[in-house]
């Protein structure tokens, strides 16, 4: 397979189904992200040999039912960080003679901090939604032999449910992943 060939692993309704856009927007502009997300966001978690075996069976159209349920659990983080990622190109414009700020005559357009906030909340649930890919992976690592995560990656338990609360101090402290594949 051609390595240069962009292959979405979601198409465009699993996009419009998880991502947080709604239902009447033209999708036609995110969706060049999806695959810039896969690299950015993806690759790293499932790793060459995963990611590359999901792509083939997409291309060819022959997803097996394991494979099948991870495009559902990839789905949700891929469509949010696909929206955080072409975000500021939806409020914003290249054009040859600068950086414009695209308008509406029926609406009122916000500004960058607005913009700024409004990325941070949408990168916060697709984190989540990272995580509870991680958690699924790990759930289910028989599933998928071709995925070989970092050591650390799957050593606690994982429950369907705990009464265990972590302390939140109000401070928001960016932790490092360190579930990405060898």
């Amino acid at each position: 397979m051609n390595d240069f060939i962009q292959i979405p692993l979601i198409s465009e309704r699993l996009f419009k189904l998880h991502s947080p856009i709604t239902g009447n927007t033209d999708i036609t502009d995110f969706i060049p992200y999806i695959s810039i997300v896969q690299e950015l966001y993806l690759s790293d978690i499932l790793g060459e040999p995963l990611m590359a075996e999901l792509k083939e069976q997409v291309q060819n159209n022959a997803l097996t039912q394991e494979n099948s349920d991870l495009i559902i659990k990839i789905a949700p983080a891929l469509s949010y960080y696909t929206v955080y990622q072409a975000l500021p190109f939806h409020w914003a414009a290249i054009v040859n003679k600068g950086i414009t700020i695209r308008d509406s005559e029926n609406s009122k357009g916000v500004d960058i901090k607005d913009i700024a906030q409004l990325r941070r909340w949408i990168k916060d649930d697709a984190e989540t939604l990272i995580d509870q890919l991680i958690k699924y992976l790990c759930k289910c690592k028989p599933n998928y032999p071709l995925w070989k995560p970092d050591r650390e990656c799957c050593k606690e338990v994982i429950n369907e449910g705990t009464n265990d609360r972590k302390f939140e101090s109000g401070f928001y402290f960016p932790a490092k992943r360190n579930c990405g594949c060898n």
